[in-house]
């Protein structure tokens, strides 16, 4: 458990203390749990006697602010030497006028982030060395701890499990430190525009960028909120974080936007496409054979190209599922953290107007807006967890053709 000494944050284990400074940078829309709120819990012993009768009640109590407070649960801590997070970004842009309505242009940005938070870690897991070890980890040895937690946890047995002793915090669960901010991130692209301003009632602009953005804290676009420690965290290796830079969850590296407008007398006509590629997808594996041992996640071994050709691709079978086989237990898969990408999406909208004059300064404006011309929904993410039924097929879609009428009075 962490607690407060002359604004340092302690955390007891069984073997020594970590010292950490309070008030490190975090995200400022989540709150730490602990100790502000927190939950305790009363556990059968031998999975015959109950727990407690109902019509008696539960007898644990709120756990004390002490020292040794949240022994046997997941903890935080904070480290506020790591500084806050911060951004660089460059660009450059050369634009020549083709004609005296048409223009093009060539870009380049870029932007690193460094500092950036990585939420779900575990201080609390064993070595790639030790998980080596293999079934020994799982063998039951007396508890030098009991006693001194709850029996209400699961680490208040008699016995224990001798890869908890080996972990460098024994006498709790997982250890996270509330936005660890080491990750970082570098974003390139290159960008070609061609656009005409408004000339003989035509108007366009064609965009095509080229990027790459490679990061190793792609958790942090979870939409979760973090209130406490994470268990299943979606983190390989918590002490080896070159096994997390990848190619981000955010990256598209093709986009292209061709938008205009086109007017004749009170008509206009007003098209917008859209193509961008997939969003890259982590695999993983339905069952995580070494959470025992802290490790919150277990990906798969890659044995083969995951692409198929766009010929081969359909909705039961979106990637080559025989490239992926089960990594075993004591062991971390070879697959990488973005191994493919999902369905690219391809969008078609369309806006028809006519302006009817009343006085001159005043119009009825008719419009029709059609989203997604083609009805052709956008694809959802396959099933990417090995093991389950579906594994590698898409189920779900986005929105049909949707068309919408308006009108509206200018003055």
């Amino acid at each position: 458990m962490s607690y407060r000494a002359n604004d340092r944050t302690v955390l007891r284990s069984g073997y020594g203390l970590i010292w950490i400074e309070q008030a490190g940078i975090t995200t400022p829309f989540t709150a730490p749990q602990f100790p502000f709120i927190h939950s305790v819990s009363q556990r059968t012993l031998d999975s015959v006697t109950p727990a407690f009768i109902l019509s008696q009640g539960p007898s644990v109590a709120a756990i004390p602010l002490t020292p040794d407070a949240g022994l046997g649960q997941g903890v935080f801590a904070v480290d506020r030497s790591l500084g806050s997070g911060y951004a660089q970004q460059w660009n450059v842009a050369l634009q020549r006028a083709l004609k005296p309505h048409l223009s093009v242009e060539v870009a380049y940005a870029g932007s690193t982030i460094v500092h950036v938070g990585v939420p779900d870690t575990n201080l609390n897991q064993l070595t790639v060395e030790q998980l080596a070890l293999g079934p020994a980890l799982l063998e039951r040895v007396p508890n030098p701890f009991f006693g001194q937690i709850p029996r209400s946890s699961s680490l208040g047995d008699p016995t224990i499990s001798r890869a908890q002793l080996l972990k460098p915090y024994p006498r709790f669960t997982t250890v996270s430190l509330y936005r660890n901010n080491v990750g970082t991130t570098r974003y390139h692209s290159g960008e070609v525009t061609l656009a005409q301003r408004l000339s003989r009632g035509l108007s366009y602009r064609v965009s095509y960028t080229r990027s790459r953005l490679v990061d190793d804290a792609s958790s942090v676009f979870d939409a979760a909120l973090l209130t406490g420690p994470v268990a299943n965290f979606p983190v390989a290796d918590s002490f080896n974080r070159r096994l997390e830079r990848d190619v981000s969850t955010g990256d598209i590296p093709n986009v292209l936007v061709a938008s205009g407008m086109w007017t004749v007398g009170t008509w206009s006509i007003s098209p917008v496409l859209t193509l961008q590629s997939g969003l890259p997808l982590g695999v993983t594996q339905a069952t995580n054979s070494n959470a025992f041992a802290g490790f919150g996640t277990q990906r798969p071994n890659l044995v083969a190209d995951p692409a198929l050709p766009d010929g081969q691709r359909t909705l039961a079978r979106w990637f080559n599922t025989d490239a992926f086989s089960a990594a075993p237990q004591f062991t971390l898969g070879s697959s990488s953290r973005n191994p493919i990408r999902g369905p690219a999406y391809r969008n078609v909208d369309l806006a028809i107007a006519r302006r009817i004059r009343v006085r001159a300064s005043r119009a009825f404006e008719l419009r029709i807006e059609i989203f997604n011309l083609t009805n052709t929904p956008p694809l959802g993410a396959p099933n990417v967890v090995l093991g389950t039924p579906g594994f590698g097929s898409i189920t779900s879609a986005g929105d049909p053709r949707v068309v919408q009428l308006a009108a509206k009075f200018v003055f």
